[in-house]
């Protein structure tokens, strides 16, 4: 018998101290302000048998160790089985080193002791706010509001777009964009939304400067609420975005991303008998030939400012002296609907092959969950070389682990499916 859905939403700030490095690849800053507040948020599902908790952070990403650490510490203190405990992050630049990036050896550690035991209580509070409640999914397209910034040029080799390649030497995009943002929405019992979880596959790179900032996932909770008249807790999902970055101003992008979630809710109906269940994957995936500096031509080309920091990526590497990338993709069932989450940076291209054949009527995607393993690329792009195949503590996973990851999401899907 499955019982009427339940549900509980709760917020936490975490956001870290002035003075705190913050993230960003090739792109080291000190802050020395605070210009939006970095967030923690939970959503707990209960369906009188299951317990899902899917938790947001903004962050740039987790060290896998962190992450495992946070995961125990939520599956201990709020009693939910670690397997059914999703973190994602935001994937901000206005954050605390919390993962490696490229251009910074270090990791902000007591920040991470600060995190792990602070985060749990968020997970706790949420569970303790279960209340009957309707869950739908509602979908728009707006394609108008990204592009692929992986550029094919004349040599048909690939070069990111922030690089700053001249216009007459490119073909065209490498690969293609994602248009479908989702919209997971909650209702309590009186119909009104009670939490907004938006998912879209686009880069979150603005205000990379010294201002501590949760980015576009504020700034969209901000325009929602003044729209809504109230605080309606919106919880931001990035999507396989490894290569595709918004086409537009931080203003404009702010207002189209409000507009899309105020119109998806408004349209989206809730069911209120909804069959929860949840699947983890550990796997094993190739790791990038770390042995020599082999990229160093390329990035003298396209970018030679960064050959020194990657030199070092590469040193670093040597040292850790990895033989592999471990890590986890987790899928949460939601009636009729599905929530893969996906470790790292993945392309777009993946989140596009598990949409297509997923079982369930929709499917969201979520990377920047557990762990971080950085980019994550498709063959194809590793052959054109460019900034997101150049081996670092980023940028891991070496030639077939992307397809290999999307084609265990599809299994596990089809598992759960069929459950």
């Amino acid at each position: 018998m499955i019982n009427r859905l339940q549900a509980g939403v709760a917020e936490l700030e975490i956001t870290c101290q002035v003075g705190a490095e913050l993230a960003a690849e090739l792109n080291p800053r000190v802050s020395r302000g605070v210009r939006s507040p970095l967030m923690a948020k939970a959503l707990v599902l209960f369906d009188g048998q299951v317990t899902l908790a899917l938790v947001t952070l903004d962050l740039y990403g987790l060290q896998p160790d962190a992450a495992n650490r946070l995961v125990t510490a939520i599956s201990d203190q709020a009693g939910i089985d670690p397997n059914a405990v999703m973190v994602v992050c935001s994937h901000t630049r206005g954050a605390p080193y919390t993962t490696p990036v490229v251009g910074w050896p270090q990791v902000n550690e007591a920040y991470l002791d600060e995190l792990v035991a602070k985060v749990p209580a968020v997970v706790m509070e949420a569970r303790s706010q279960l209340a009957d409640a309707a869950l739908g999914v509602g979908r728009a397209a707006l394609p108008h509001l990204i592009y692929n910034h992986r550029l094919m040029t004349r040599n048909m080799k690939a070069i990111s777009a922030w690089m700053g390649v001249p216009a007459n030497e490119v073909l065209e995009p490498e690969g293609p964009i994602d248009p479908e943002f989702s919209v997971l929405v909650v209702r309590g019992v009186n119909g009104r939304p009670i939490c907004l979880v938006w998912n879209f596959a686009a880069d979150d790179r603005f205000h990379i400067d010294d201002q501590v900032s949760a980015g576009l996932s504020y700034a969209v909770q901000e325009e929602v609420d003044k729209r809504i008249g109230r605080h309606v807790t919106c919880m931001a999902l990035p999507g396989c975005e490894g290569n595709v970055s918004y086409a537009h101003e931080f203003d404009e992008t702010q207002d189209a991303v409000a507009s899309a979630v105020m119109a998806v809710q408004l349209e989206t109906p809730g069911d209120t008998v909804v069959k929860l269940g949840y699947t983890c994957e550990r796997m094993v995936l190739p790791i990038r030939d770390y042995t020599q500096f082999w990229s160093r031509a390329d990035v003298e080309l396209k970018a030679p400012g960064a050959a020194d920091a990657f030199a070092q990526e590469v040193e670093l590497m040597q040292q850790e002296n990895a033989q592999a990338v471990p890590c986890g993709v987790q899928v949460f069932r939601l009636g009729m609907w599905s929530l893969v989450g996906l470790p790292g940076m993945p392309f777009v291209e993946f989140s596009q092959a598990i949409k297509l054949d997923s079982p369930f009527r929709s499917t969201l995607v979520a990377a920047c969950c557990g762990g971080d393993v950085g980019t994550v690329i498709t063959r194809e792009a590793f052959e054109h070389a460019g900034f997101e195949a150049w081996p670092s503590r980023s940028a891991k996973v070496g030639p077939g682990g992307g397809e290999f990851m999307a084609e265990r999401a599809l299994g596990m899907l089809n598992e759960l499916r069929a459950a």
